[in-house]
């Protein structure tokens, strides 16, 4: 069962007439604002802990997969580009060649 405001204020001005105003104050600071159903046990974080554990680790996974397929482009673009250039060497050579041969 929920405990509403009005409930807590009743237990409080109970509390400051049993036991005085500074012992009353000090438990009802120890007292969660919303009720003890809002407040999460232990093994509760621990599972959240680890599904978050989990979550960050597929992310990792996944960034090492991007990273691995990153690479495989770096080394095709890498290829295309010294193919291009030696292709672009070759014509060279050869147009110098036949210019060379001109009379």
């Amino acid at each position: 069962m929920s405990i509403t405001e009005a409930r807590r204020t009743e237990m409080h001005i109970g509390l400051r007439e049993s036991l005085g105003p500074r012992v009353a104050d000090s438990l009802m600071e120890h007292l969660p604002p919303s009720g003890w159903g809002d407040v999460a046990r232990q093994s509760e974080m621990i599972l959240r802990f680890d599904m978050v554990q989990i979550q960050f680790e597929m992310i990792e996974r996944r960034f090492e997969e991007i990273d691995r397929r990153l690479d495989a482009i770096e080394a095709r673009m890498r290829f295309m580009i010294a193919s291009g250039l030696t292709i672009g060497l070759a014509l060279f050579g050869l147009q110098v060649q036949i210019l060379l041969s001109l009379p």
